[in-house]
């Protein structure tokens, strides 16, 4: 699978921006756009389906959605649409969702690891032409097909950073999706968890001629990384410590959990990432100056790989 570059339309951004937005990174020269759906924001299919509609090349991925936030009917139906009517440019991450929000909506299962492997086999089943019977700890399907399942079945993606989950990615997932902060040592780690499938991970871009600049802009995001106590796997194949916040790292150690730094640092960044087994890196571009920094990647990184 040839390396590939995308970027993220994140979701604090107004949707209205999506069309202008997807335009634009297509013509930047980007492979793939790739959409969040957080709670309570906007819903990843009609994110996709926008961006499907305003562009003619680039791939488009959901990364992720909660797993039980839908019937996997539903999500097979959704999925199989946008295939159909898009071929071969789209992709789906299903995943746990942040905990506190699934809680909040009362759509946390109990054993959210059986629930998430059932629901991604079915959701594959269904999109392969299956009829699907299913009666599981989550999931209860009683003759269930599609009534236009796509000619070439997307890939479906398990988007996780936990060894039973990426485990769980191997048997029932085409790939694996992993968190901002995944450090080369981690992207081994978690192929080999996986078996190796195909492996999409986000990293944060910050670009500066101005290395110290670079590293400064991410520590607000870097921040509330660590202090929500997300993906503790990440963490600690980065080498970081309990309690470490990012204002306790140096510049550099900084730099090294995301594509940071002056166009050359990036570039040896993203060498390093597809060295250790990423199939394409998704840029999530700073807030406040997207724009410039998505040109800048272009106009200045994009020759250097």
């Amino acid at each position: 699978m040839p390396h590939r570059i995308g970027v993220m339309f994140r979701p604090e951004w107004p949707p209205e921006e999506l069309p202008a937005f997807a335009r634009g990174v297509e013509e930047d020269g980007f492979d793939e756009l790739w959409l969040v759906e957080d709670c309570f924001l906007t819903g990843g299919p009609t994110m996709a389906a926008a961006a499907l509609a305003a562009t003619e090349r680039i791939g488009v991925g959901i990364g992720l959605l909660p797993a039980a936030l839908r019937n996997p009917a539903l999500t097979a139906m959704e999925i199989s649409g946008l295939a159909r009517l898009h071929p071969g440019r789209f992709a789906a991450a299903l995943g746990h969702g942040v905990d506190p929000w699934m809680r909040q909506i009362d759509a946390r299962p109990p054993d959210r690891l059986a629930a998430l492997e059932e629901i991604v086999s079915a959701v594959r089943a269904l999109l392969a032409g299956e009829t699907v019977n299913v009666d599981g700890s989550h999931v209860h399907l009683h003759d269930v097909k599609l009534g236009h399942p796509p000619a070439q079945p997307p890939p479906i993606l398990i988007g996780t950073t936990g060894p039973r989950a990426l485990a769980a990615a191997g048997r029932a997932a085409d790939g694996i999706l992993l968190a901002e902060g995944a450090v080369p040592e981690a992207v081994r780690w978690a192929r080999a968890q996986a078996g190796d499938r195909t492996t999409v991970i986000y990293s944060w871009l910050s670009l500066d001629d101005d290395r110290s600049a670079a590293a400064a802009a991410l520590r607000p995001a870097l921040d509330l990384w660590l202090r929500m106590g997300l993906y503790p796997a990440l963490r600690e194949h980065a080498g970081l410590a309990a309690g470490e916040t990012g204002a306790d790292l140096e510049d550099d150690r900084v730099r090294a959990l995301a594509v940071a730094g002056d166009a050359r640092d990036c570039a040896r960044t993203i060498g390093e990432l597809w060295a250790a087994g990423a199939d394409t890196i998704v840029l999530v571009p700073r807030h406040e100056d997207r724009a410039e920094q998505i040109a800048r990647f272009t106009a200045e990184v994009r020759p250097l790989l």
